[in-house]
């Protein structure tokens, strides 16, 4: 009975797996593993992917011993190693899947195609995954991908014959010259294998992943909603085409199950579609293999420097250990040394950074995050390295801000803190912009190693120079071409098959005609029925004449038109605060004409039953929120005589005139900040833009960073602006005491206006 070498690279396993099947359909098999000493020193290698081969190849060996061909596992050069197999053994035939990896494997199985050939050897290479070897049209590739996808996934053999072999012995760091593990792998030590691989795959798809589209782009839900099988399909421990098939089977299931959670189906659908860019991108290395070492982007090959010099060298020491004095960059750094792992969001700001702002090279940048990543596979790591260093030029110009990253992704700066404890004081207010609090220096924290806008603006200087010239354009078109995706241009040729008329572009939809909505129990924010045609200018049910007035150009312009949409298409698919009705309430109970103070608050609380559309403020008979029982504390300094109220409800405010405003009017449950630069930061800058028209004395009270912030909308000179950190419990120490009521009233007394009862009911009413 004839017998055939299967030969395993990155592809652990049993199932699933096309080499092992045809040989084993042909006779007898010898499977074997090769340690091969140029990827174990190649710049690209760590530890982290020493213990992962470790612990797959222990499991598979003992998956083959029990059908009955053990693994061999060798220790050299790949083609040498093979002709010794093959005068000791002497099989007939080679199989092994097709790889697309870094420069080194290109050339070593390239040295062992020409061994085979030069023998007569058959070497067979079945593809594993939707990467096309030697693809001639890039339009094709989708069609490809999904003939290869869409077909079952193999079963294990059955039965296997082998000839003996030694019981398998990991490789240890110190022989393959490589330093001890430092990183903390997310699993059990010794369980990385096919069997763990299939577990995270059912856990992802029936519990994990119900969060998947919400929480993938924060580094704090990311760790747990994410799929976390990249470094399964890394190594090869499960097979790409496995996880299509059981995500499209869970997405069937959950489609036919009425009482099944809506967010699976958004959830299932967009990692469905991330399987897609998985082999989209490692395309654009098996078809242009120099992508590894030169910018895709010929006209961008001296946009950033390709040496370090001493200061450079400096910089990237600062971003490679976390101490670069921006802290979701430090953060993500210091997590990616004791893990490993971040969520794409991350890895992305990580390289926009490095490259951007501080000018690194972007292959020094990649190599640093090749050694760190638990699932470092080249394919995706090149190619992602380029794109978000701008050598690609196909792709919308990304030059992540940092700080918008943090306050967006880490609101409340529970990531920083984990990561970078030096930050562990600072007050929330000043967690992701240390340097502009007054006790940063007590920290130890470094300040910001490059000013964060004069660097942007000099990272989008240099790129748009480049992007205008001729020789960019006629590159772009190349690389389009050549690695582009094809989905955009493909639904347009299937609507055209279809008769059916080109779409129109969004800004014009989001300015036409309502769609239709499905029924909802959100009654609709605007006063308007689903079916309503909207209007040239949307109007809020209920408000004054005054704010209506002050706030018409707002209301028409298209930017509202597309919060309006977002809103309902929020409501329909989540939990949102505060109820529709509620959303303008500051502005239906304080008319513009009676504003005397402004306090401003970020956005509404995101728990049941609290946010009611007054900044600080909740219903009757809901417990006081912290912020706002340190407001009442400060009253009692304040004021005496002040005495708070066992409720928090602020009604009694407003209607004197105290304007209790959001930055922005809604959220999702358990998800603050979650609407900021959604629009309504536009709505609400008109507003403060509108009071500070009065004539007559407004006193603006902004407590906190963001609020204070907002103070260069505020130019009138009649008005007053109180000042302070918020009073939030982080930040609390520095709030009390300000005296902020006493000092609202003095400076309204001094306009001749009526001063502020600050002293609430007793009783709260609605």
């Amino acid at each position: 009975m004839p017998l055939s070498l299967v030969w395993f690279k990155r592809d652990l396993r049993v199932h699933d797996h096309a080499a092992l099947t045809l040989a084993a359909e042909r006779g007898r098999v010898l499977p074997l593993y090769i340690w091969e000493d140029e990827q174990l020193t190649h710049p690209e290698y760590s530890s982290t992917q020493l213990t992962l081969t470790n612990d797959a190849l222990a499991h598979l060996s003992g998956d083959l011993a029990r059908l009955g061909a053990p693994l061999h596992v060798r220790h050299g050069e790949a083609a040498s190693v093979i002709a010794a197999l093959q005068a000791q053994y002497g099989f007939t035939a080679i199989y092994a899947h097709q790889e697309t990896g870094n420069a080194v494997s290109y050339a070593r199985d390239r040295r062992v195609r020409a061994w085979a050939r030069a023998l007569g050897l058959p070497f067979h290479e079945p593809p594993q995954n939707g990467v096309i070897r030697r693809l001639r049209d890039r339009d094709t590739w989708a069609d490809e991908w999904e003939a290869r996808m869409g077909a079952p996934p193999l079963p294990a053999p059955g039965r296997l014959d082998g000839p003996a072999a030694p019981p398998f012995v990991p490789l240890r760091p110190r022989a393959a010259g490589l330093p001890p593990l430092t990183q903390t792998l997310p699993w059990p030590a010794g369980t990385f294998g096919e069997t763990l691989a299939r577990e995270t795959l059912h856990s992802f798809l029936t519990v994990r992943g119900v969060n998947y589209t919400r929480e993938m782009s924060s580094p704090l839900g990311a760790g747990h909603a994410c799929s976390r099988l990249s470094p399964h399909l890394m190594m090869g421990t499960v097979s790409l085409r496995t996880v299509v098939h059981a995500t499209r089977q869970r997405l069937a299931a959950a489609r036919g199950d009425a009482g099944a959670d809506p967010r699976w189906l958004r959830s299932l659908r967009s990692f469905e579609s991330r399987l897609h860019w998985h082999c989209h991108f490692m395309q654009r290395l098996e078809s242009e293999p120099d992508m590894e070492f030169h910018a895709l982007n010929r006209a961008l090959r001296g946009l950033l420097p390709t040496e370090l010099d001493d200061a450079a060298r400096e910089r990237l020491r600062a971003w490679t250990d976390g101490r670069t004095g921006y802290p979701m960059i430090d953060a993500c750094m210091r997590a990616l040394h004791a893990t490993g792992w971040l969520n794409f969001r991350m890895r992305a700001m990580l390289v926009s950074f490095a490259t951007h702002h501080l000018h690194l090279p972007w292959r020094e940048t990649g190599l640093t995050l090749a050694r760190l990543w638990l699932d470092h596979e080249p394919g995706i790591h090149w190619a992602q390295v380029q794109m978000q260093s701008g050598m690609v030029g196909i792709n919308r110009l990304r030059v992540y801000s940092p700080t918008r990253q943090a306050r967006e992704q880490d609101p409340d700066g529970d990531f920083i803190r984990r990561w970078v404890p030096e930050l562990t004081d600072v007050p929330t207010d000043y967690v992701h912009a240390p340097w502009e609090w007054s006790g940063t220096t007590r920290t130890g924290y470094p300040p910001p190693i490059v000013p964060e806008t004069g660097a942007s603006r000099a990272a989008h200087a240099r790129l748009n120079a480049v992007r205008a010239t001729p020789e960019f354009q006629a590159e772009a078109r190349r690389v389009y071409d050549r690695h582009g995706s094809r989905k955009k241009a493909a639904l347009r040729a299937e609507r055209n098959a279809l008769g059916l008329p080109p779409k129109p572009p969004r800004a014009a939809r989001s300015a036409g005609v309502q769609r239709k909505a499905r029924m909802s129990d959100q009654p609709d924010l605007f006063g308007l029925t689903p079916e309503a045609p909207t209007p040239r200018a949307i109007q809020p049910a209920g408000l004054p004449d005054s704010w209506q007035h002050a706030l018409e150009d707002v209301f028409a312009a298209p930017a509202f038109h597309q919060l309006r949409d977002f809103l309902v298409r929020e409501r329909r698919e989540q939990t949102i605060y505060p109820p529709a009705p509620d959303v303008f309430s500051a502005l239906r109970l304080t008319p513009l004409e009676d504003v005397k103070v402004l306090i401003l608050g970020q956005d509404p609380y995101h728990r049941p039953g609290q946010a009611h559309g007054l900044s600080f403020s909740v219903r009757p008979g809901v417990p006081v929120p912290p912020s706002l029982r340190n407001i009442y504390k400060e009253l009692q300094t304040d004021l005496p005589g002040f005495t708070p109220p066992r409720h928090g409800y602020l009604r009694a405010w407003a209607e004197q005139g105290v304007l209790l405003l959001n930055a922005v009017l809604t959220v999702r449950e358990g998800q603050p900040n979650s609407h900021a630069n959604q629009g309504w930061e536009a709505v609400t800058d008109a507003v403060i833009r509108a009071v500070n028209d009065r004539p007559e004395r407004v006193v603006f009270v902004l407590w906190g960073a963001y609020a204070r912030r907002k103070k260069a909308l505020i130019t009138g000179p009649q008005h007053v602006v109180i000042e302070s950190a918020h009073p939030s419990p982080l930040s609390v120490a520095n709030f009390l005491g300000t005296r902020p009521f006493s000092r609202v009233n003095a400076a309204l007394q001094e306009a001749g206006r009526t001063p502020i009862d600050w002293q609430l009911p007793m009783k709260a009413e609605e």
